[in-house]
């Protein structure tokens, strides 16, 4: 039966206290027009009778079982067949969704017919629940496209997008990591346009024990590769290793190493970036940010001249 929005969730094991409340926080949204697709990706028992459980109580749930772990990536894209939702609502197992958090973003998507993807503002939350911070996410769609040119800024948890655009354009990239940013390089690639909504609609759970975590090499090198296959679709052929350089510099927030000589050959992305307003908007801060703290992690003669190159290259005003 078709509905207006289909919240997806894989789940994997976990804490049953978070997972509790995640599944809390949707089935107690003030709008009520939506399926909960809940695929278990080959969960213990414990798990999947406490899924059974909450699916028991409440029709809206539809419980997806796969026989063994086929991963994140495969999971999301058996989900995504499955929606019977104009809309698909991202959500995780151990985040917590406001009450309003669907009413809004299904209005701001139903009133802006050309945006496809769209996500929100989030709180960052502990373990325990504390609030230790968020992350604004920015309502300029040209801003959105240009800030993710070399990593993603969007919380894939507060993510909403329209099913069939992203069915169409063959759902997830089925990697080990770094789905959600393969997404959007994915939508970027079809020309899907992006939103944001500047209200804190989701909390984010800051998990040092996630998979995510665990796997943060692997995630950073995934992620390396797709943001150079982009950045060369909009500048050209680039030297590889010298772009590798400098994204994991700019990713380790400088604790990686970068050659001044680097800078001379990555000459034609940084003047791209310099000369488009939403990315130099989208990435002047961070530049400089990046080579400041790679020199007060240690000073050295190549770390100045770099610093010193962003400091002035990236001044100017728009």
């Amino acid at each position: 039966m078709s509905c207006a929005i289909s919240v997806l969730m894989p789940v994997l094991n976990g804490d049953f206290a978070h997972l509790r409340e995640a599944i809390s926080s949707i089935l107690e949204q003030s709008f009520k027009d939506f399926e909960f697709l809940i695929v278990d990706d080959g969960s213990n028992q414990e798990t999947k009778d406490f899924l059974a459980n909450f699916a028991a109580k409440d029709e809206r749930i539809v419980i997806i079982t796969n026989p063994t772990n086929i991963g994140v990536g495969n999971s999301l894209n058996k989900g995504l067949e499955s929606a019977a939702g104009r809309y698909v609502a991202r959500h995780d197992a151990d985040d917590v969704a406001h009450p309003s958090r669907l009413a809004k973003q299904f209005a701001y998507m139903e009133a802006h017919p050309d945006i496809v993807l769209s996500c929100t503002t989030v709180n960052h939350i502990d373990m325990q629940g504390n609030k230790i911070g968020g992350y604004p996410v920015s309502t300029d769609s040209d801003v959105l496209e240009a800030e993710l040119l070399l990593n993603s800024r969007l919380c894939h948890p507060s993510l909403m997008f329209r099913t069939e655009a992203i069915r169409n354009n063959g759902g997830y990239p089925v990697t080990k990591s770094a789905q959600d940013y393969l997404l959007y390089l994915k939508s970027l690639k079809a020309g899907f346009k992006f939103g944001g909504l500047d209200e804190p609609l989701v909390d984010y759970r800051i998990n040092t024990e996630s998979i995510t975590r665990k796997n943060r090499g692997k995630q950073l090198s995934t992620a390396q590769a797709g943001s150079y296959e982009h950045v060369t679709r909009l500048v050209g052929a680039i030297d590889q290793q010298a772009f590798e350089r400098f994204w994991f510099f700019v990713a380790t927030q400088g604790q990686s190493s970068l050659r001044i000589s680097d800078l001379r050959i990555l000459r034609p992305l940084l003047s791209y970036i310099q000369q488009n307003p939403a990315y130099y908007k989208a990435w002047k801060g961070s530049f400089r940010y990046v080579s400041r703290n790679a020199l007060d992690l240690g000073f050295s003669f190549q770390k100045l001249m770099v610093a010193i190159y962003f400091r002035y290259f990236f001044n100017a005003q728009y």
